[in-house]
Order: structure tokens, then C-alpha cells, then sequence
């Protein structure tokens, strides 16, 4: 995971200084294909949480677009005595979109990616014992989005995803449950 994670955002930052010349099959540029923006939350209240996920992607074609995230998420809850308790989660994904019929839906789009998230949790140690510390928890959420034109290169999406991964127990989700819902804001670059 690691290791292609750090690969393709290497591949992408060798690819953009070849945007201005460069051109691809259908006469746009590469860098015309670039697009970032990502998901972004606040809550407040008993529970304060933050999330940060910028992402940047990259239009393959009218069907296909793919690229990477980075995630971070801080979690304060006051508890019944009034103490605060105090999380960071972070870590990182690749992902891929398909739009499946793009002339008859092009606002309905298809997504599956690899995620791995540092988090505090109870861990087995070789003992058998269980330990607080920090571990890597994977997720493969997959599922289906909407995206809403907001202007001439950004748009509205909202994405319900479900982690394969989760089977109910900590180790294997850090989002409480196996259902996810992602609302963000994407622009392109051309």
C-alpha cells in the first residue's frame, strides 16, 4: 500500500510539467485532465470532528479517471464527567471512478478505493494481550455517487460508499459501520 501510494503521486508529479506541450488522443492537454478538490466536514457539539481529504485525480477518458487522497480527521468528545478525549486519525487512498453511461448519465459515477488510515485502537500483542496504541486499519470502500455541475470547471458530489472490509469489529473500520457518505467539491485544472 505504502509503496504505490508514494508511486503515483511521483508518476504525478512527473506528468504535470509535460501539460503545457504534451496533447492526448482526443487534442487536450494533460494537465487538462488534472482534477483536485476532495471531501471536507465539521461537526460541533459533544462530539467535535474534522475532516480533510483533498484528492487529486486524472480523466483517463469519458469513462474512466483514477488518482490519490490524503485524509485527515480529529475527533474531540466530552464524556459523561466532562473530561474532553482526543483522536487524530490520517493516512492515505488511491482510487478509481467509472462513469458508466456518460451520454445518457453523466452525473452518476461509480467509485472504488484502497484506503489505509492511521488510527489509536485496541491491538493484539504477540502475547495475546491487548494493547491502546496507534495501527494502520485498511478499508476497500466501493459504491455509487452523484456530481452536480457548480460552475464551469467545479462540481458538487456526494458519494455512498460500503467498506468490504468492515465485519463489525474495531480492527476493521474506523467509521463505526460499513456505510459511508462522502460529500465534496472537485475542480479541474483546464
Amino acid at each position: 500500500m505504502k509503496i504505490s501510494f508514494l508511486t503515483s503521486i511521483f508518476a504525478l508529479l512527473l506528468l504535470m510539467p509535460l501539460g503545457t506541450q504534451a496533447q492526448t488522443e482526443y487534442g487536450e492537454t494533460l494537465v487538462s485532465r488534472l482534477y483536485a478538490g476532495g471531501n471536507f466536514g465539521l461537526g460541533f457539539g459533544t462530539l467535535t470532528s474534522i475532516d480533510v481529504s483533498p484528492m487529486i485525480g486524472y480523466n483517463i477518458n469519458r469513462h474512466f479517471s483514477g488518482g490519490v487522497g490524503a485524509t485527515y480527521m480529529y475527533y474531540s468528545y466530552r464524556n459523561y464527567t466532562g473530561q474532553s478525549e482526543r483522536a487524530s486519525f490520517y493516512g492515505g487512498r488511491i482510487f478509481g471512478r467509472i462513469v458508466p453511461l456518460p451520454d445518457m448519465l453523466p452525473n452518476i459515477f461509480l467509485h472504488g478505493e484502497i484506503e489505509s488510515i492511521n488510527n489509536e485502537r485496541w491491538v493484539e500483542n504477540e502475547f495475546g494481550a491487548f494493547e491502546f496504541k496507534r495501527a494502520w486499519t485498511p478499508a476497500v470502500p466501493v459504491g455509487a455517487g452523484f456530481k452536480q455541475m457548480a460552475g464551469e470547471n467545479s462540481f458538487f458530489s456526494i458519494t455512498i460508499l460500503w467498506n468490504l472490509l468492515d465485519d463489525g469489529t474495531q480492527a476493521s473500520s474506523i467509521y463505526g459501520g460499513p456505510l459511508l457518505y462522502r460529500v465534496g467539491f472537485i475542480f479541474w485544472f483546464n
